[in-house]
């Protein structure tokens, strides 16, 4: 009978100890997106126009697998679409990856930008200390247009580091496809892109210096992108943040054209009314890369109403001028609109 009742310990202890081998990892997988929409007036070139605009909508299904350990599998998938039109944007997915984060920090394949799980170098950056005015899409949109900050890229593996004493680093490096003619008209299949970002928070305070480059194979491309670095931050006075941002952009350069392309940003945002009420404003200069001469500037201006933690209607003023050494490029634009998020 003893022999028996050991026996029977043993065996139990034995399927306890290889239970979690064999039980099923906890999972969790979330829905999420963002319905962004507009009223815009422009005004341009002796025209006005009064257009519906979607801004960036978009849906997504992302989720990790806890592997134990500290070990967790990551992976998500993020589609675009114009909720004005139905549409879906083209290329459809913002994002589609599949990570693993542990005690070294956290690896990603795939399509990557800003919302997935390493995030974007230089945007994330950008992201973090400037505070957009209603949105970066449609007429507001800045981290592209003017300030370079490459969100996006495909075939790409990007990493970002663990926090130590404030510190931590994000890098990403995109690999050429040989075979995708596609992402070659997109002058993304013959480049090797790199981009690292060194971040630094404490307390009100928050700053970044990033780099990035391209490395064509071949013959270099008039007026083609060859590098580029910034240098940005922003400090909280309370409620009150302002930010500023510096930045350098190189160019294979040609006769007539800009082989330094220097740039910069202020900018401040202002949460008031227990939160539910914002203003932001930012102001922008930029040379000119096809002029020697010319420079353009950008000044925006908006007002946010938080109707809840996922709902906000927002108004904005925006004045683009993207050189102003030549005529018929400035535009004013005055938006109103209403973003849900779920």
């Amino acid at each position: 009978m003893n022999k028996m009742l050991l026996t029977g310990v043993l065996a139990s202890v034995a399927g306890g100890a290889m239970a979690p081998v064999f039980a099923e990892p906890a999972e969790r997988v979330e829905i999420y997106g963002r319905v962004d929409l507009s009223m815009d007036e422009v005004r341009g070139n002796g025209g006005r126009m009064l257009k519906q605009t979607d801004n960036a909508s978009r849906f997504g299904v992302r989720g990790s697998e806890d592997l134990g350990a500290g070990w967790r599998v990551l992976f998500g998938i993020e589609a675009g679409f114009n909720a004005d039109t139905g549409l879906a944007t083209d290329p459809m997915l913002r994002n589609a990856y599949a990570g693993v984060r542990g005690g070294f920090g956290t690896v990603a394949v795939g399509r990557l930008d800003s919302s997935q799980a390493t995030g974007s170098p230089l945007y994330s950056q950008v992201t973090r200390n400037i505070t957009f005015v209603g949105h970066d899409a449609g007429a507001t949109a800045i981290g592209t247009r003017w300030l370079n900050a490459r969100n996006r890229t495909s075939n790409a593996v990007g990493y970002m580091s663990p926090v130590f004493h404030g510190f931590s680093v994000r890098a990403r490096y995109h690999q050429p496809d040989p075979g995708d003619a596609a992402a070659k008209v997109r002058q993304e299949g013959d480049v090797k892109a790199t981009d690292i970002g060194l971040n630094y928070e404490s307390g009100a305070l928050s700053a970044g210096i990033g780099y990035g480059q391209n490395k064509r194979r071949g013959t270099p491309v008039d007026n083609d992108f060859r590098r580029k670095w910034q240098l940005l931050g922003s400090y909280s006075f309370g409620a009150t943040k302002i930010s500023a941002l510096y930045g350098r952009d190189h160019y294979n350069g040609t006769v007539g054209a800009r082989s330094r392309v220097n740039y910069w940003l202020l900018g401040f945002s202002l949460p008031f009314g227990a939160g539910l009420h914002q203003i932001a404003a930012n102001y922008m200069k930029r040379d000119a890369q096809g002029d020697i001469q010319g420079k353009g500037s950008n000044f925006q201006a908006g007002y946010i109403f938080h109707m809840s933690k996922r709902t906000k209607l927002y108004a904005s003023y925006d004045r683009e001028n993207l050189n102003a050494n030549k005529g018929g490029n400035l535009l004013n634009t005055i938006s109103s609109g209403i973003q849900h998020r779920f």
